[in-house]
């Protein structure tokens, strides 16, 4: 096992783990529903991880490297967005729990949805093997075009399937401050998109011809 890849994986488990805490600390009980979720997230996890290490381990090696010349700009999203994504989101979920989601159709709702996030994004980690967490030039690995797989449908599956996560989130718990918490997440991975797209462009060669092919950045049909 590859140190990078060991690494990676113990911070997906630990995120995993310092979420549960997290909540239990605002809400200082747990339902059914939140073993479920936190259940389902932990099983998912494991389950992704242990494909990654069979099929493409060089991925999850590249994404435990925790210097990397990325832009400043990718620094201060990316810190912005694994705070609030999986940290400060289950503080809210905790502090605004009420013993019981407003919705069990939309708990179960959100629960597909975040599903469909790991699924979507595993997808994109089979085949890209410039997955790096963070968004840079990868010159010292004569990085390339990645165009198959769900990369021909839209050219940032990984953020969409953050999108797809966040907006599980916020139907699961169902509160104010979950779903404020979602937006501003989603904010920061359209705006993340759009600049590391915009760097592709400029300095990735292939990348232009590229985006004549698959038209859509994010979300199909739309942008």
């Amino acid at each position: 096992m590859q140190k990078g890849a060991f690494s990676y994986a113990f911070r997906v488990m630990l995120q995993r783990v310092l979420g549960l805490a997290l909540f239990w600390l605002g809400a200082r009980q747990l339902s059914w529903h939140i073993w479920v979720y936190f259940g389902t997230s932990f099983v998912v996890a494991i389950i992704s991880l242990a494909i990654m290490f069979k099929v493409n381990q060089e991925t999850l090696n590249q994404r435990g490297k925790v210097v990397t010349d990325s832009p400043s700009w990718d620094k201060v999203l990316l810190g912005l967005y694994w705070a609030l994504h999986f940290f400060v989101i289950h503080l809210a979920a905790g502090l605004e729990w009420q013993g019981t989601p407003p919705s069990l159709a939309s708990f179960w709702i959100g629960m597909l949805l975040g599903i469909a996030s790991a699924v979507l994004a595993m997808a994109a980690l089979l085949v890209n093997t410039y997955l790096e967490s963070t968004a840079r030039i990868q010159q010292d690995r004569d990085q390339e075009v990645i165009s198959t797989g769900v990369y021909s449908v839209v050219r940032h599956p990984t953020y969409l399937a953050v999108l797809l996560s966040a907006l599980g989130i916020s139907l699961v718990f169902s509160t104010p401050y979950v779903c404020l918490t979602a937006v501003v997440v989603a904010i920061i991975i359209v705006v993340r998109t759009h600049l590391e797209d915009k760097m592709l462009q400029e300095k990735l060669d292939g990348y232009q011809e590229y985006t004549q092919q698959v038209r859509y950045r994010l979300i199909p049909g739309i942008w």
